[in-house]
């Protein structure tokens, strides 16, 4: 009890011994006075000899002489606590109180005298920080939310050293395959590829030869000699899209030919009545005569145009040792190139007569009208090469005759007849009219070779051109064999392929300077549970994309999950979820902008966060960045009590592509939503340990994804895409970390990765059959990284990371593979400038691998100097 509140009470406690009044004569005033005049004060209840522990008043007793020292006792010691209070007896107690109350008093008045200033500036502080507290609260943000934030700025520069991207222009390509269409040839035996694939919406798709000769042509009657193309049964229908689509010239507006004559046959294309299962239903009289087509506005088509022009002199017969000679005009093809050796690519021109880099063309129309579209791919020297070798595959599987230098000679399947320009300019072929009768054709310029599905009639003075529609010659069954399917994917690889630093591929290398900035609110309704609302502008350009390289990205450069990308301008919800306990030992989280890492247990790693590689900061692939629409659920706590064992957690979610959750979009077979027949989602689950003392850390982390591979999203470009279509992925994967805190100043943590990603769909590009469903592509990956803190300076802190970028390790499609796997280095120290602000200069090194094709090559290197506030 408080001095003052004693002294309160002090009246009440005089009025309590009041009634004792009248037995006042009865007391014996001499012992009052010997009470009341002993100067023995006492020091110590102990001596008492009539008081004892046990007795009920003894604790007060004791402070009253402990702590105020104003209770004495009669002369013999005792102090007869049993005895009646006289109102005498009272007043001499509560004098002596009184009297020691004064002295304490007396000493607080000194006290505050001496500190009167101090205590005057404290009073001042306290008013102040009340006013404060009013003003507070009267303009708060929130009771309930948090605001805090995060502004970087990114200096810095990549660069990629010569060699290919392996899909430098892959988008170039996915675009030239809307427009050839997944209905032009699909490449399999049933059904359709949707728009799953090729990305274009059903039945809007361009270049759709198949139907056009499916159903008939455009439905115009055949009169006389000219006619529309007859409907016809689903197999032969996609070996005349192909074929009509890889014959090197440009759609023509018409579509009608004559057929009366050996003329009528340039510019079409004859089914060839050799081959066994190739006749078609003649339009005119229903016989089972092969009929020519001429190209049409309706279907695709292959082609370069405006080549640089080059007068060839070749033999007037294909000799090679020709008395006479005949001049030729042929485009694209270098002028002092030997004519007479076999073509390799290399005496190909790479520009057109403008000076461009030359592109291959896929075309729907030449009407400038809305139905044309076109689309380009820009050649490169291995594109040249690849094109040669698949058209001397191409001649390699067919039979024909041709004249020779001791007359007809006739060349069996599986026998090589390389080309090279004299004999391909000055050969005459034996081929068949359209009644079936032997013609000849050839010797007036560049001839396809006949023994295919169809006999290409016409001449071309356009060399790439011829080399296209030798291969758009063949039959469906000839181009499934072996040597012809793989020079034809080999050379759809090149097509994507395309070499870095030229053409804006891989050489944006300029240093510089940007931002990124976020603005978290937090907000707890219940103090357990916590709402985010992240709020985001990002203006940096994707490293990744600079380099043509997926595993450059930068922890914070504004990349998203699908590569390649555009640069993410503008603000942004980044975040948005609600995370809340469910029990004891849950907590489940919901969102439309959940990412990963808010609904599973840990990251697995004690590396520092967004230090600079995300490679490094998704533990190699294995806990990668990724936000989508969804739920999850973890159980225990980690380094705490968990669900059956300490430090033991367990985490599940499911995550759904943002755009396909609110999108309930329904086309042929592709359906979206949040959960649909096509729609992109991960699902992860972890399982994680933390010791009691959280010095170690580890993780089992697995998951199915669908429509992407996030995995691969830091590696190489095939292990993002092993089918160059993300949305055929599907993928299990696979990934352990184990981190160790040596020391509160030393961590160490290393990670290794793992997935097997499967092929959706059939998949074709260009007719070109690239992928089965169910071909698979298996990718690994690892890392080791080291944490520093009080480097140097207390507060600075710096780090050290090696490992191998996923790559593919294997791939059954048509893609191919890596040559081996990319080692990737970062090392960076932090300035703690103060405790808001930070520098950290950074510099990384990614190697370079080839594959098989002699796609790759290019290391990767650059750095950074990221100034970070937090506020």
């Amino acid at each position: 009890m408080k001095l003052f509140q004693q002294l309160l009470l002090a009246p009440a406690a005089l009025g309590l011994v009041a009634p004792m009044g009248a037995m006042a004569a009865e007391l014996n005033m001499d012992g009052v006075n010997k009470y009341a005049a002993s100067s023995e004060q006492v020091t110590s209840i102990t001596q008492f000899s009539d008081v004892k522990p046990t007795d009920w008043a003894y604790q007060a007793l004791s402070n009253l002489i402990e702590r105020y020292g104003c209770v004495a006792g009669y002369p013999n010691g005792t102090f007869k606590g049993g005895q009646a209070m006289t109102r005498w007896e009272a007043a001499a107690l509560l004098n002596a109180c009184l009297d020691r109350v004064t002295e304490i008093t007396d000493e607080l008045r000194r006290l505050m005298k001496e500190f009167e200033k101090e205590l005057a500036i404290t009073k001042a502080r306290v008013d102040g920080l009340e006013a404060k507290v009013g003003e507070l609260q009267a303009t708060q943000f929130s009771t309930t939310t948090k605001l805090t934030g995060q502004v970087r700025f990114v200096m810095g520069d990549v660069y990629r050293g010569d060699g290919y991207a392996n899909f430098g222009q892959g988008s170039a390509l996915r675009n030239a395959a809307k427009l050839y269409g997944q209905r032009a040839y699909d490449g399999s035996t049933g059904g359709f590829q949707d728009r799953s694939t090729n990305m274009i919406a059903d039945p809007l798709s361009q270049g759709e030869a198949y139907y056009y000769y499916r159903a008939g042509g455009n439905g115009a009657t055949a009169t006389g000699t000219s006619y529309q193309p007859a409907q016809t049964f689903a197999p032969q229908a996609r070996q005349l899209a192909f074929s009509t689509t890889w014959t090197g010239f440009t759609p023509e507006p018409g579509g009608t030919v004559a057929i009366s004559g050996a003329a009528a046959l340039q510019g079409s294309l004859l089914v060839n009545p050799r081959i066994p299962g190739t006749t078609i239903a003649n339009p005119l009289n229903g016989g089972t005569v092969g009929t020519p087509y001429a190209p049409n506005r309706i279907r695709a088509s292959i082609y370069t145009k405006d080549g640089y022009n080059s007068a060839v002199a070749v033999p007037t017969t294909p000799t090679g040792v020709a008395p006479t000679t005949k001049n030729r005009v042929l485009e694209y093809l270098l002028p002092n190139a030997s004519t007479a050796l076999p073509l390799t690519g290399n005496e190909i021109l790479l520009e057109d007569r403008y000076g461009n880099t030359t592109p291959l063309r896929v075309q729907t129309s030449n009407s400038t009208s809305s139905n044309y579209s076109d689309a380009k791919i820009l050649l490169d020297r291995k594109d040249m090469q690849s094109l040669v070798a698949l058209a001397n595959e191409s001649r390699r599987v067919k039979t024909y005759t041709y004249n020779g230098k001791a007359g007809a000679v006739t060349k069996l399947a599986n026998q090589y007849d390389f080309i090279n320009i004299n004999d391909a300019s000055s050969r005459t072929y034996t081929g068949v009219t359209a009644a079936g009768a032997a013609t000849t054709i050839g010797g007036a310029g560049l001839t396809v070779t006949p023994g295919g599905y169809v006999q290409n009639s016409n001449t071309y003075n356009n060399v790439i051109n011829y080399l296209l529609a030798e291969y758009g010659s063949l039959g469906e069954d000839q181009r499934k064999v072996g040597y012809v399917q793989n020079a034809a994917t080999k050379f759809v690889r090149n097509l994507a392929a395309y070499t870095t630093n030229k053409n804006y591929v891989a050489d944006k290398n300029a240093f510089t300077f940007s931002h990124d900035a976020y603005l978290n609110f937090d907000t707890s309704f219940t103090g357990k549970d916590q709402f985010q609302f992240r709020i985001r502008a990002n203006n940096t350009y994707a490293f990744a994309a600079r380099a043509a390289d997926p595993a450059a990205a930068l922890a914070y450069d504004g990349s998203t999950v699908e590569w390649p990308n555009n640069s993410r301008t503008g603000i942004f919800i980044d975040k948005l979820f609600y995370r809340f306990p469910v029990g004891d030992y849950a907590v489940a989280t919901v969102g439309t902008r959940l990412p990963q890492d808010a609904a599973l247990p840990t990251r697995g790693t004690y590396y520092t966060k967004d230090a600079l590689l995300e490679f490094f900061n998704s533990s190699a692939g294995v806990f990668p960045s990724y936000t989508g629409t969804g739920v999850g659920l973890a159980l225990g706590k980690l380094g705490g009590k968990g669900f059956g064992m300490d430090g033991v957690s367990f985490g599940i979610a499911y995550l759904a592509n943002e755009s396909d959750a609110v999108a309930p979009d329904a086309s042929n077979t592709m359906t979206q939503g949040w959960f649909g027949a096509d729609t992109r989602f991960r699902l992860p689950v972890q399982l994680a340990w933390q010791s009691k003392d959280k010095k170690w850390l580890a993780s089992a982390n697995y998951a199915f994804e669908r429509g992407n591979n996030s995995m691969g999203q830091v590696g190489t470009q095939l292990a993002l895409t092993p089918f160059m279509y993300a949305s055929l992925n599907e993928s299990n994967q696979f990934g352990f970390t184990l981190a160790y805190q040596w020391s509160k100043d030393f961590s160490i943590t290393g990670a290794y990765g793992h997935a097997s990603v499967n092929a959706r769909y059939d998949n074709s590009v260009l007719g070109v059959k690239m992928a089965d469903a169910g071909d698979s592509a298996v990718m690994n990956s690892w890392m080791l990284a080291l944490n520093f803190k009080n480097v140097f300076l207390k507060g600075n802190s710096a780090g050290f990371a090696i490992g191998g970028v996923p790559s593919l390790v294997s791939n059954s499609s048509g893609w191919n593979k890596d040559g081996g796997m990319p080692t990737a280095i970062e090392t960076w120290y932090q300035f703690q400038v103060t405790d808001n602000i930070s520098i950290t200069p950074g510099i990384f090194y990614i190697s370079s691998t080839t594959n098989s094709d002699g796609i790759g090559g290019g290391d990767v290197w650059g750095g950074v100097i990221k100034t970070q506030f937090n506020f």
